[in-house]
C-alpha cells in the first residue's frame, strides 16, 4: 500500500520537480542534508524515520538513515490483539551521482522487540491438549543485508533549491532471526506465527529477496 502511494504521489509531481532541475547546477558544494520519509507510517512496522547525508564531493555522499519503529499497521494471522512493536531499522550506504542519478551499495540493520497476544495449548499431545489460553508473548526479530539501489532527486520548486525530493528502488538480500519470549511452560502456538513482507514469507536463517524502494523528502541545512 505505502508503495503504491509513494508512486502515485511521485508521478503526480515529477514533472514539476525535474522540469526545473539545471544540469549545470547539480552540484553546489558539500551539503549536509536532512531525509524523512513521509509514508513510513504506513509500513508493516511503522514508526518516524529521520535521516542525514552528507556530501562531501560532486560525485560521492554518504547517507545514514535511521527508522524508529513504535507501532504496527495490521496484526498477524495468529495474533488475537494489536501488535506492539518496538525497535529501530537502520540503512546506509555510500553514493555515487552522476547529476540528479545516483547508485549505491546499501547495508542494513534491524532490531524489534513486538508485543502480541495468541493462543497457546498447553502440555499438548498428539492433538490434545491439558488446557487452552491466552496469553501476551514477545517477537524478537533480527535483520541484516545489503542491496544496490539506483535513484533520482530534484528540486521540489525551482526558487528555493534547499527543498529537494527522492525516488529510489533497487535489489537486495536480507537474513532474518525470530525468536519467541514469555510463552507458557509446556505451551505451544495452536497458530504458528508466520513472518511476511511484500514478496511473500519471510524465511528464518535463509537469503530472502528484498526490494528496497522510497520516496524522501530532503532539506539542506548547510
Amino acid at each position: 500500500m505505502s508503495r503504491t502511494i509513494c508512486t502515485i504521489f511521485f508521478l503526480s509531481t515529477f514533472y514539476n520537480c525535474f522540469s526545473q532541475f539545471e544540469k549545470d547546477n547539480f552540484y553546489s558544494g558539500k551539503a549536509i542534508t536532512l531525509r524523512t520519509n513521509p509514508f513510513s507510517f504506513l509500513q508493516r512496522d511503522a514508526g518516524i524515520m529521520i535521516g542525514v547525508n552528507y556530501r562531501w564531493h560532486q560525485r560521492w555522499s554518504a547517507t545514514l538513515d535511521p527508522k524508529f519503529i513504535f507501532y504496527a499497521v495490521q496484526s498477524p494471522m495468529n495474533s488475537t490483539g494489536p501488535r506492539k512493536p518496538l525497535g529501530v531499522r537502520v540503512k546506509t550506504d555510500i553514493r555515487y551521482h552522476i547529476q540528479n542519478v545516483f547508485i549505491a551499495p546499501e547495508l542494513v540493520f534491524g532490531y524489534t522487540r513486538t508485543k502480541s497476544t495468541a493462543e497457546f495449548g498447553v502440555n499438548c499431545i498428539g492433538g490434545n491438549c491439558d488446557y487452552y489460553t491466552l496469553q501476551e508473548y514477545t517477537e524478537i526479530k533480527k535483520e541484516a543485508g545489503g542491496a544496490i539501489k539506483f535513484g533520482f532527486t530534484g528540486p521540489i520548486r525551482k526558487n528555493n533549491e534547499n527543498w529537494r525530493l527522492e525516488l529510489y528502488t533497487g535489489i537486495g538480500v536480507s537474513f532474518f532471526d525470530f525468536k519467541e519470549k514469555g510463552i507458557p511452560p509446556g505451551g505451544s502456538f495452536m497458530r504458528p506465527p508466520t513472518h511476511e513482507n511484500g514478496l511473500g514469507t519471510m524465511d528464518e536463517d535463509e537469503p530472502n529477496i528484498t526490494i528496497p524502494f522510497g520516496l524522501i523528502i530532503t532539506y539542506r541545512i548547510k
